[in-house]
């Protein structure tokens, strides 16, 4: 699960957008969320119930607790928002020891699971740590994602399922089959120059890493580890796995790049060597087209009439 980004603390002021409409008389549509993204929101008490769509091109959920006193104890990180049978986790946002917002993004998978609860449901709760549940409504949040999807459709972005059909891959863009790659006893781009990317460590573990139970210290420890291994490393790596690997972190939702990185060069590298064990081949030769026979000294090519 990707996190709201801290920037979501600011945006209170987003019902005053000259580019909102209301989707519901109890929900905002706004063009202007965090990083740019669209959002819907309801002011209903003290909360701000909010959608927005995330970065990733997914949905994600935030709960702004205004002028609350909930303290958010040393080490607890999460509260949970619970909406008929549909239940997810998310990350606390705290100021000294006062949380703010609770949010995160959702995976497309899950998706499914909140649309059919905003089916049939008519509020929800959230439950914060050691606190009775607080509950809000739901009710006209389903027409605001409706209108939220809308939007992006128009302005050429993604959301997931079902609240839109996902974007058609490129033809252009051939998937690289890792495995099979990592099983040609060939560097298949042989001399191509490839460097390594400077990834923005502390931007990409500016966030709790909530199934990996780590902390950003450790996140960023971890990260600086791998990358000075891979600097050490690099021109180790054969041209195409450097590539393939390249393209696999790529994703704009992958938190540790440096150790995902390294993780997939090693693994695939080792794959490529046992490969070569196995197939005779020193990795170093020569890919050269089959030559005629008859340059070799062998038997003329057969003809079209013969057997």
């Amino acid at each position: 699960m990707r996190l709201l980004p801290a920037a979501i603390l600011a945006i209170g002021t987003l019902c005053a957008t000259s580019h909102a409409h209301a989707a519901d008389p109890d929900w905002i549509f706004a063009n202007s969320g965090p990083a740019g993204q669209p959002m819907v929101m309801s002011h209903q008490g003290t909360l701000d119930i909010m959608f927005y769509r995330a970065t990733s091109g997914t949905v994600g959920i935030a709960i702004h607790q205004r002028h609350g006193r909930y303290r958010n104890p040393k080490g607890v990180e999460t509260a949970m928002v619970m909406i008929g049978k549909f239940t997810i986790a998310l990350q606390i946002f705290s100021t000294n020891q006062k949380w703010d917002t609770a949010g995160g993004d959702l995976n497309p998978d899950t998706v499914p699971d909140l649309v059919n609860a905003l089916k049939a449901a008519a509020t929800g709760a959230l439950i914060p740590f050691e606190h009775e549940p607080v509950p809000f409504s739901v009710k006209g949040a389903l027409a605001a994602l409706d209108d939220l999807a809308r939007y992006a459709t128009q302005h050429g972005e993604s959301l997931p399922p079902p609240l839109q059909p996902a974007p058609a891959p490129h033809a252009t863009t051939p998937v690289v089959d890792i495995e099979k790659l990592a099983h040609h006893p060939y560097d298949t781009q042989h001399g191509r120059r490839l460097t390594l990317p400077q990834y923005d460590i502390a931007a990409n573990c500016d966030r709790a890493h909530i199934e990996m139970q780590d902390t950003d210290g450790e996140c960023v420890s971890a990260e600086q580890k791998s990358q000075a291994a891979l600097t050490a490393h690099w021109t180790g790596y054969d041209s195409d796995l450097r590539a393939a690997c390249l393209s696999l972190v790529s994703d704009p939702g992958r938190l540790e790049k440096y150790q995902a990185l390294l993780m997939c060069l090693s693994r695939y590298q080792d794959d490529r060597r046992q490969w070569q064990l196995v197939s005779g081949s020193s990795g170093s030769d020569d890919i050269m087209p089959t030559k005629n026979p008859a340059q070799q000294g062998g038997a003329p090519a057969a003809t079209a009439g013969s057997p």
